[in-house]
């Protein structure tokens, strides 16, 4: 069960570079304007940090109570 903790906390960590990654403003390599891809990438990030989030808010609504 390990092994699912870590792999949502890597989701979210994931998740969360993307949007900060994409978030970075100027020109890309070449030199153009890359903001389709940036937008891309945030929407990926964003889906990645819901999915994590949505595991972790179920898991905690089904845990046994004492």
């Amino acid at each position: 069960m390990t092994y699912v903790w870590v792999g949502v906390g890597a989701l979210l960590v994931v998740g969360l570079g993307m949007i900060v990654w994409a978030s970075q403003t100027g020109p890309g390599r070449s030199g153009r304007d890359v903001s389709a891809r940036r937008g891309r990438q945030t929407q990926i990030g964003a889906l990645l940090v819901a999915v994590s989030l949505g595991v972790l808010v179920i898991a905690y609504l089904t845990a046994p109570r004492p």
